[in-house]
């Protein structure tokens, strides 16, 4: 592709979990790939990883670093466990549908980093997945909740291929999550960012969307993310946008 010819990566203990590895399954995502990205990971901030999290490239707009430490409750639940909860879930549901499942990371450790969010959509581009979902949650003001979605904007050389698509996914996310009673965001209007920043969408060449699932920062989301019950219906509602994005 355009750019992967001067990106490199190295898929290391990435966990690929298809039909096969479960009973068959005949359902409405069987034949599609999915990639999920549980964003972040726990050893992001530990300072013996500090050259590595903290490496750079150019992603079509600007230079980015590698990774970041994400956000977290006031009661300090991390993001990275959030989203690899998240993950696990979604999982195992997107299986039950029938789908591939690719995850970006294999596990949720303070010993491990990364990886970086240029080899995350890499790692989605080598699959040659149907659609990618970067699993986040924000860190916004404290009176807001709610989820919304970032795409890309249109980079020559970069998104152009793919930005139709990317956008298709981005409304599909929205209109079924809405739609499964995900509580939408109170502060991004129409629960729809567009960003020229994202490493993780201006590097991949296959449709993909950053869904931030809540606001980490306000009480009533908080809530959510901290239960089983809570994560769970965050799994449920990626995934009823996945299927309409399909549908």
């Amino acid at each position: 592709m355009r750019r992967i010819a001067t990106v490199t990566f190295i898929v290391i203990g990435i966990a690929f979990h298809s039909a096969a590895n479960v009973q068959a399954v005949e359902g409405s995502l069987s034949g599609k790939t999915i990639v999920i990205d549980p964003g972040h990971q726990l050893g992001n901030g530990a300072p013996e990883f500090a050259d590595e999290i903290n490496a750079t490239k150019f992603n079509g707009a600007i230079v980015k670093s590698c990774n970041t430490t994400g956000t977290a409750t006031n009661a300090g639940f991390p993001e990275a466990t959030l989203n690899w909860k998240i993950a696990q879930q979604l999982r195992h549901m997107l299986e039950a549908q029938g789908a591939t499942v690719v995850l970006t990371r294999d596990s949720n450790s303070r010993s491990k980093w990364g990886p970086c969010v240029w080899d995350r959509a890499g790692i989605a581009n080598a699959a040659k997945a149907d659609a990618m979902v970067s699993i986040h949650a924000d860190g916004g003001p404290s009176s807001g909740r709610g989820f919304f979605v970032i795409e890309p904007v249109k980079i020559k050389g970069w998104t152009d291929d793919v930005i139709a698509a990317d956008q298709k996914l981005a409304g599909g996310m929205i209109a079924g999550m809405r739609a499964a009673g995900a509580p939408p965001s109170t502060y991004i209007a129409g629960q729809r960012m567009v960003s020229r920043e994202q490493s993780t969408l201006n590097f991949s060449d296959i449709p993909t969307v950053i869904v931030e699932v809540g606001n980490m920062r306000n009480a009533q989301d908080a809530v959510l993310m901290t239960t089983t019950a809570g994560q769970r219906d965050y799994a449920n509602w990626l995934l009823t946008g996945l299927k309409r994005f399909f549908k």
